[in-house]
């Protein structure tokens, strides 16, 4: 509810008003350094712009109706934004304390801190005006009641899933470890424009095999899966993918886009004299594994592919429920937003136009809609095979039954890409 005329504002909610406006402007300033001056490298100044524009815009509004909304609601504009604005700084925050700091990461421990400032404020603002509206007990504890409700509502359907979306498109960059023994450091550009960091190991067997990572997306995390391909003679390419590690472009969590890297990595394996042109094969960890099914249906060189942990990237392989239809739409409308970029078909039509290209889904049971994904893709694809296991932890199969793991990868690979000599 609006108050009638902002000239009659008393000197506490002017002094609100500042320092909502204040912190506010602190984390707009985050924005635009992130955004435009400071933008990740390789990342053109028009990607992130829309962006940009909805949080001026929504910034303006909120400090223009911020001193005219009654107490309960200014309290929950400023818990809202002091939330969004800190989540987005805490990124920048882990940066610098757990990897080398980056060109916007001073404006990001300043949103941080400016985000704490709102959520402080937002707290506040109820016990500086309590008892200001009298009313009875019954009264009170009803718009209690109703405050809770709505505000667990908006949370969990609104607010999570913005949230989600903001970690999914600004995840921090891990320094990349040593390569493991026989690998080289190696860089190539995807099919977009890209340069792209990442290790490669020569072919033993003329055939080659380029690992796709998580949402992470750094090639930390597929060392142990490198050096298991390695073993039996396969070359192996792994790399950061776009905007992780010491590649250029913008972080993504869900893989959107990734497809250009994976297309520029088959490149690569082609160039290497000792790859033969019809041995490429790929496999994906967690969201590598949903960026690889794209790849398959789309590009005829990539000739067999292991899914490990492939779950959901779109609304429509989402699993139905009424709860989670507000949750993805928010979460990967605000997705699009923060990234500029978009989902892509669902991964159950693209699976069916996989086919020839052999594919083998690993689904762990760690995550209840990995198991649910496996059944699904399984059934839409006429070239899947789905290896289920249900005590295992999303993408650990590789330590937690190794033998099994080494055998059923190996022998997929083998079948696909290795002609019966084995040479």
């Amino acid at each position: 509810m609006l108050v009638s005329h902002a000239s009659r504002l008393s000197p506490q909610v002017r002094q609100e008003h500042r320092w909502f406006a204040v912190a506010l402007g602190v984390g707009l300033l985050h924005a635009v350094d992130d955004a435009v001056l400071n933008r990740q490298p390789g990342v053109p100044v028009t990607q992130h712009l829309p962006a940009l524009a909805a949080v001026t815009v929504g910034a303006a509004l909120a400090v223009w109706a911020f001193p005219r909304l009654r107490p309960g609601l200014r309290s929950a504009l400023a818990l809202v934004a002091g939330l969004l604005i800190s989540a987005n700084g805490a990124m920048h925050v882990l940066q610098i304390a757990l990897s080398s700091p980056q060109g916007s990461d001073l404006t990001g421990v300043l949103a941080a801190a400016a985000g704490l400032g709102l959520v402080a404020l937002g707290a506040w603002i109820p016990f500086r005006h309590r008892g200001e509206r009298p009313a009875g007990r019954m009264l009170r504890w009803g718009r209690r009641a109703v405050a809770v409700v709505v505000g667990v509502v908006v949370g969990q359907l609104v607010m999570v899933p913005v949230l989600a979306a903001l970690v999914q498109t600004h995840k921090f960059r891990e320094d990349v470890v040593e390569s493991p023994l026989g690998f080289q450091p190696v860089s190539f550009s995807s099919t977009d424009g890209l340069e792209l960091s990442g290790w490669y190991r020569p072919s033993g067997n003329g055939a080659a095999v380029v690992i796709v990572n998580s949402s992470r997306g750094d090639r930390n995390e597929s060392r142990a899966h490198a050096e298991l391909l390695a073993r039996h003679g396969y070359g192996v390419l792994t790399y950061d993918a776009r905007g992780t590690g010491e590649s250029e472009g913008t972080p993504n969590g869900w893989g959107w886009e990734w497809e250009h890297d994976v297309d520029g990595a088959i490149d690569f394996l082609h160039a290497q004299p000792e790859v033969k042109a019809n041995r490429i094969g790929g496999l994906g960890l967690s969201t590598g594994a949903d960026v690889l099914i794209e790849v398959a249906a789309k590009n005829p060189d990539m000739r067999a592919i292991v899914c490990d942990g492939a779950t959901a990237r779109s609304f429509a392989d989402r699993p139905p429920g009424l709860l989670s239809i507000p949750f993805t739409l928010f979460m990967l409308g605000a997705g699009q937003l923060f990234s500029g970029t978009s989902p892509g078909e669902p991964l159950t039509e693209l699976i069916a136009r996989a086919a020839p290209t052999p594919v083998l889904l690993v689904a762990a049971g760690s995550l209840p809609l990995e198991l649910y994904a496996g059944d699904r893709y399984a059934a839409a694809g006429p070239s899947a095979t789905l290896w289920k296991l249900p005590q295992v932890r999303h993408t650990k199969a590789i330590r937690e039954v190794p033998r099994q793991y080494e055998r059923r990868v190996i022998e997929h690979f083998d079948a696909a890409l290795l002609d019966q000599s084995g040479r």
